[in-house]
């Protein structure tokens, strides 16, 4: 069943692969992006992902060189050579020259028939060895897509802000027209220009500011789907709110079941357990049988001839490195424990952090939505009051500010939201893109 699996992975891998080195050969070009398809591209082209597949087909091969101990090994050998020089077949006999030539082939079989749990030890740590390799590759892809989500979201929010700099330096605009056309009648005083001018300015800037951060947060989204499209595209603009209802003790519960650097830690301690016994069986006698079959001759042809028989080897002394094999196996097994139990508290914080992140940006985005419809009602009034000439240029620009402000936070409340929500569904091994 396990070299069934194998095989499905190394086939997988072999296919992202392949999908991977067509994509970045192939020009890519792209329309339009949703966060689905970001993190669809991210998953075939991003190379962090080329590490862990690399990782895998490792812990694969040091499982079957494992598995290897439990088949026979078969060898075959020939050899010829030629022999020349004085030989004394008889001490009564003068010595003489002889030159002679040896031919031999054959083959070999040796087998293993028990070594007391050795054998068994190292294959059951290799297998923990691939079960967390696979943890990692599912860790590193779950990492893609967050990563990936973040740059996505990022993005939108760089567009809605811009957007919002962009009204705001258009209602700049529309109060300078306003204030010089007040002045030109003698309505307003010169400092309503100039104030309007410097408003306009400021919105500008900031909308300059806003563009620029647009293009900084594409080129963040492109490094982490791994590709850079050769056409100009177009994002879903609005930020979702889905709904997160589970409480926390629910979602520590999952944690410990889903994540996924959980289970390779585990995996690896489990690994290092088996090896700390198979390293203490060295200890204990092996039995193997081993058979032959040869053909040699001084000259051809050649005489065939066999032997089979039984081995057992039982180590006396080795110079103490069976001990020390033993000792550097438990501190092994000791580190993979503590770094277990330190994975364990660090996703602890983490979860708790993300979780209660997500509900403080939750509370924000109720709180800004109520602050945004405060602030358009405060700018209409002092847009009325200003046109009738009983309000300030200084009221209307503070009423611009503060409607901006509003709107930013909201958006930043909704980008909060949104990472907060990816954070913690990667912080509990649920991400799966």
């Amino acid at each position: 069943m396990r070299n069934i699996l194998r095989l499905k992975i190394i086939i997988a891998i072999f296919i992202l692969t392949a999908s991977r080195l067509l994509g970045q050969i192939s020009e890519t070009r792209i329309d339009s992006l949703t966060l689905d398809q970001a993190v669809s591209l991210a998953l075939q082209h991003n190379p962090s992902l080329r590490a862990a597949d690399a990782g895998v087909l490792s812990a694969s091969s040091g499982l079957t060189q494992a598995d290897a101990a439990y088949f026979p090994s078969i060898a075959a050998t020939a050899s010829a050579s030629r022999t020349g020089g004085a030989f004394v077949l008889n001490p009564s006999v003068s010595s003489r020259n002889q030159t002679y030539n040896t031919y031999t082939t054959g083959f070999q079989v040796n087998q293993t028939i028990f070594d007391f749990g050795k054998t068994i030890g190292r294959v059951s740590g290799a297998g923990s060895f691939l079960d967390a390799a696979e943890s990692d590759l599912i860790s590193a892809r779950e990492n893609v897509v967050m990563n990936t989500s973040l740059a996505y979201f990022g993005y939108v929010q760089a567009i809605q802000v811009e957007k919002v700099n962009e009204e705001a330096a258009q209602r700049a605009s529309q109060h300078l027209n306003e204030a010089k056309a007040f002045y030109t009648v003698g309505k307003r005083a010169q400092f309503d220009v100039t104030r309007a001018e410097v408003d306009l300015a400021n919105a500008n800037v900031n909308l300059i500011r806003s563009r620029n951060q647009i293009r900084l947060a594409k080129l963040q989204l492109e490094n982490a789907m791994g590709i850079h499209p050769s056409s100009d595209y177009r994002v879903t603009e609005a930020f979702p709110i889905p709904e997160f209802s589970l409480p926390l003790d629910s979602v520590k519960l999952l944690t410990f079941g889903q994540r996924p650097e959980l289970i390779a830690a585990t995996a690896r301690l489990e690994a290092n357990k088996s090896l700390v016994s198979a390293a203490w069986d060295q200890h204990l006698p092996t039995l193997s049988a081993s058979g032959a079959w040869t053909w040699s001759n001084f000259d051809f042809p050649l005489f065939s001839r066999w032997n089979v028989g039984l081995t057992m080897s039982l180590p006396i002394f080795q110079g103490f490195s069976i001990s020390a094999q033993v000792e550097q196996a438990r501190a092994a097994a000791d580190a993979a424990q503590a770094n277990l139990d330190v994975l364990r508290e660090s996703v602890i914080l983490e979860v708790e952090q993300n979780y209660l992140g997500l509900k403080e940006a939750e509370e924000r985005i109720a709180a800004s939505t109520k602050l945004v419809e405060q602030a358009e009602q405060n700018l209409n009034l002092a847009e009325r009051q200003y046109a009738a000439g009983v309000g300030t240029a200084l009221e209307v620009a503070d009423a611009q500010l503060t409607l901006s402000n509003a709107r930013i936070t909201r958006i930043q409340a909704l980008y909060d939201y949104n990472s907060s929500l990816r954070k913690l569904e990667r912080s509990m091994g649920i991400l799966t893109g």
